[in-house]
């Protein structure tokens, strides 16, 4: 855009111009005629800058402005030189973003016996409306693959035969019976009614899970305990095999590699190794005075676990660990090393329950007392 050029010379021009035929009118006959001239050329010279500049700015003014000419400028991408319309009025350029290939193409005619077969393609594509194609499809060939392979599959699983076999007799109101004793709609032989009374799940866990869930339990916040169980079981999972101490009463199970594949197994060997077969009781009275007696009393299965979840709690609780989860799983692998506490708690307590066995006789005794 041309500079935008101030009027304010002229008027000072002007001023300068008055202020001097004011002063010496004498001198007007004689140089009314130059200073005349010159004003009126002075004021020519500056309206020819202004419209100019206003012709600039507007751009209709331009376009309407008589006894100039507006040629378009030539452009690469339409490939000739400036146009005029009819009207007087230039075209407006394309733009760069047309496509400038088919114009160089047609001005050199080297680049166009050298073009690739890619752009050949793509220029017939343009000039006829209808695309390319190519002479393979390597989608094609991937869903031929893949169809050929569900059929090979299908072929080979006979239960495919045997449903296509029962659509083709239902549409044509026939009845097909299966081999193999299977009844007809049945996959697999179904099952004999009634149900046995041990052929349902009662539980959604097992035993053990569910009682040591529970005794981890604190202030009733079952979906905490849960959790932590939850990671006990990853930790026995994840865990290298351990070193099983053949001194030690631990249950016969599978092989020690193969205890982390199966962490409810490896749970409940540990709980079941460490449960104590017997509780003592002190009971007074039995032996005369206020002397009590310690007597052994066997316990239930449920019985024994709570006993040794209860000795693992207390183990776990004294190791350094952060997580509760990983100080329980701890303590258990350490159960089957034979490096936990709790097998000194089980051996004490058995060896106590044979020292006071004979106490037993002296207590059925006295009970045979008082019901006489």
């Amino acid at each position: 855009m041309p500079p935008r050029i101030p009027i304010l010379p002229t008027r000072s021009t002007l001023s300068l111009i008055r202020s001097t035929q004011c002063s010496s009118a004498s001198s007007i006959s004689s140089t009314a005629l130059p200073l005349r001239d010159s004003v009126h050329q002075t004021t020519r010279q500056f309206a020819s800058i202004s419209l100019r500049t206003s012709r600039c700015n507007s751009p209709s003014s331009y376009r309407a402005f008589s006894g100039t000419s507006s040629y378009r400028m030539s452009s690469t991408s339409s490939g000739g030189n400036g146009e005029k319309n009819d009207g007087g009025i230039a075209e407006q350029p394309l733009g760069p973003n047309q496509d400038q290939l088919p114009h160089i193409l047609k001005r050199d005619k080297d680049a166009l016996k050298n073009m690739p077969q890619v752009l050949r393609d793509e220029i017939a594509w343009s000039q006829n409306g209808s695309g390319s194609k190519r002479s393979f499809s390597t989608s094609a060939r991937l869903g031929q693959q893949e169809q050929k392979s569900v059929q090979d599959n299908s072929s080979k699983d006979p239960s495919v035969a045997t449903v296509a076999n029962m659509l083709a007799a239902s549409n044509r109101g026939e009845s097909v019976e299966v081999a193999e004793g299977i009844p007809e709609g049945f996959k697999f032989e179904p099952p004999t009614l009634p149900l046995p009374p041990d052929g349902r799940i009662n539980r959604r866990y097992e035993p053990l899970v569910e009682q040591f869930t529970k005794l981890i339990m604190k202030h009733g916040k079952l979906s905490l305990a849960q959790k932590h169980m939850a990671k006990i079981l990853e930790h026995l999972r994840t865990a290298p095999p351990p070193l099983i101490d053949s001194s030690k009463p631990f249950l016969p199970g599978p092989p020690s590699q193969q205890l982390p594949l199966n962490p409810i197994l490896y749970l409940t060997l540990a709980v079941d190794s460490v449960a104590p077969l017997f509780r003592i009781r002190q009971i007074r009275g039995i032996a005369g005075g206020g002397a009590a007696l310690p007597i052994p009393s066997p316990l239930a299965s449920r019985q024994r676990r709570r006993e040794a979840i209860s000795w693992i709690l207390d183990a776990a609780n004294k190791r350094r660990d952060n997580q509760l989860s990983q100080r329980i799983a701890n303590e258990i692998i350490a159960i089957a090393e034979g490096k936990s506490s709790t097998w000194l708690k089980r051996a004490a307590i058995h060896k106590q329950a044979a020292v006071s066995r004979a106490n037993i006789r002296r207590a059925s005794q006295q009970r045979r007392g008082r019901n006489q």
